[in-house]
């Protein structure tokens, strides 16, 4: 053991302290370390945002292969899938690209991008081989989000496409769905965005979208209705057939324009709210909302006037049927006479002058109370002989009446006559009576005794023919046409004679220029002798006396 410590005692002594110099191996993994932390945090520095989509279902996603395109651009990737169970629904995350950070606006949309075929046509079917993806079509908003609903289909229009979108409601109107067209004239300017029901209001509410430049058509007169494919309507005003365009025609759509008696009006601003109407026609009531109701109480038959049927004046529109008919009246105590059949009839304002809506209502009443004081009444005439629909036509074929008229129900009663049909009625009966009213039987006796002498008449004639036909057929009688026969070739013989004679003295033969100068010295003896002639007429004794000496005058007997 003593040697053991002597030993060790011999051996140095190692000398505990700190190290006062690092070693450069530390440096590798240091280096590797600041390498690592900054790559990290380079790459959460160029790190897009993190998005979350709410989708109905997962149709077609899938983790790490489906990606967000912008104009066909990949800028992001969905990073994972999941349920929402709150709302059920499908909760997807997607990360974008740092570029992507400005197009997450409030009014960006979102939709999948897959094989369609609808109204508009086929679309996506690039993605039979590439497989869905989610397009982002970013918005306008300044203001920035997280979290987007994708929509069911494609947005009819961008959200960056210039234009003008209007919110239309309208009861019951046709239904028609988005992407259905905004027509101007036939002509489509725009399309439908959206189209949702309201139950609460019990109407639908429609967003249009109109292009631009087409939006400035879109004023405050403007009127809004359904254009369906075809629209047939048999009333008074005959049978009107109007169609659209062949999409129209196939889905419906939605037309508007300002009506021909107003103004175009000032430009609307964005979101502006429309009424829609079931068709054209109805779209101009509320021109003529300001109307007075009056009753009609026709004795005629009103079968074939119907609500809505027209009431004119010399052809113009002046008011409307409002209803067929109203509160009939009982049966009992009354005449014949008494039995008219009330109808409801709305004189529109609008359409009786020009600026009719500045007056009061009491004035257009004593208008009227006026006018049938002159000799104003309602007749029914027949629009339609097709479909035997009648209107309302005012006349001043009438007597002329008191001012203050008749009430019935606490409305003015207007005075009716006759319509077309029953004055045609009342001649023909008219005309039945004076036939009845003629003595038929005298002359049809005196006629009767008329055909027996034209019979008996019949009978001589039939003998005296008989008679001349026995005269004719005697012996003396049948000799007679070669009697005639041997006259008439004597006369001939006697005419060649007479025309051989004639002969000798034609153009050519010596005794007519014989002929002709003898004739001319007679017509030049009478030229000479046509001074003698003249003399003798003039004096008559101037064979006697001499011409230049006077008369000599007898010398009278001394008294």
């Amino acid at each position: 053991m003593e040697n053991e410590v002597e030993k060790n005692a011999e051996l140095p002594q190692a000398k505990i302290g700190w190290l006062r110099r690092v070693s450069l191996i530390w440096l590798v993994p240091l280096a590797a370390l600041l390498v690592g932390a900054w790559m990290v945090y380079d790459t959460w520095r160029h790190q897009g945002p993190e998005i979350v989509l709410y989708m109905p279902n997962a149709e077609g996603i899938e983790v790490g292969k489906t990606t967000v395109k912008v104009l066909s651009v990949n800028v992001g990737k969905v990073i994972d899938v999941e349920l929402d169970s709150v709302k059920n629904r499908v909760r997807v995350t997607a990360r974008l690209d740092l570029e992507a950070r400005d197009l997450l606006n409030v009014d960006s949309q979102f939709w999948m991008v897959k094989p369609r075929v609808d109204r508009s046509g086929i679309s996506g079917l690039s993605t039979l081989l590439s497989g869905s993806f989610i397009q982002l079509n970013p918005g306008k908003s300044k203001n920035l989000q997280n979290e987007f609903i994708v929509l069911n289909e494609p947005p009819v229009t961008a959200a960056d496409v210039p234009g003008l979108r209007l919110a239309l409601s309208g009861r019951g109107v046709k239904v028609l769905s988005v992407g259905d067209p905004v027509l101007y004239q036939n002509f489509e300017v725009g399309r439908v965005e959206k189209a949702d029901f309201d139950p609460e209001q019990r109407q639908m509410n429609y967003r249009l979208f109109i292009q631009h430049p087409y939006d400035r058509l879109v004023t405050v007169n403007s009127r809004f209705w359904v254009a369906s494919g075809v629209q047939l309507a048999l009333s008074a005003d005959g049978i009107k057939l109007n169609t659209g365009s062949m999409e129209s025609m196939l889905s419906g759509g939605i037309a508007f324009g300002v009506p021909d008696n107003m103004p175009m009006g000032e430009q609307v601003s964005d979101q502006t709210r429309f009424t829609l109407f079931t068709d054209e026609s109805s779209s101009l009531e509320p021109l003529f909302e300001r109307r007075l109701p009056y009753i009609a109480l026709f004795s005629d038959s009103v079968r074939g006037l119907k609500p809505g049927a027209p009431v004119e004046l010399r052809g113009l529109r002046i008011g409307t049927v409002g209803a067929v008919p109203y509160l009939i009246p009982k049966l009992e105590n009354k005449t014949r006479k008494d039995h008219g059949i009330p109808v409801l009839i709305y004189l529109e304002l609008g359409r009786l002058a020009t600026g009719a809506d500045k007056e009061s209502d009491d004035y257009w009443r004593k208008v009227i109370a006026t006018q049938v004081a002159s000799g104003m009444v309602l007749k029914l005439k027949n629009g339609n002989l097709l479909t035997g629909a009648l209107y309302v036509d005012v006349d001043f074929s009438g007597k002329a009446r008191a001012k203050v008229l008749e009430r019935y129900a606490n409305l003015a009663v207007l005075p009716t006559g006759d319509g077309g049909l029953a004055q045609i009625e009342n001649k023909v009966i008219a005309l039945l009576d004076k036939l009845n009213a003629l003595k038929v039987e005298g002359v049809l006796a005196q006629g009767n005794k008329t055909l027996d002498e034209t019979g008996k008449l019949a009978g001589d004639v039939r003998t005296l023919v008989k008679t001349l036909d026995d005269f004719a057929q005697q012996p003396q009688l049948q000799g007679l046409p070669d009697e005639v026969q041997r006259t008439l070739s004597k006369v001939q013989d006697t005419l060649n004679t007479l025309n051989s004679t004639l002969g000798d003295y034609s153009g050519q033969s010596a005794a007519y220029g014989e002929l002709n100068r003898t004739l001319e010295s007679v017509n030049q003896v009478l030229q000479e002798a046509r001074p003698v002639i003249r003399t003798l007429n003039e004096k008559p004794n101037v064979l006697l006396f001499d011409r230049k000496q006077e008369d000599v005058q007898p010398k009278g007997a001394k008294p």
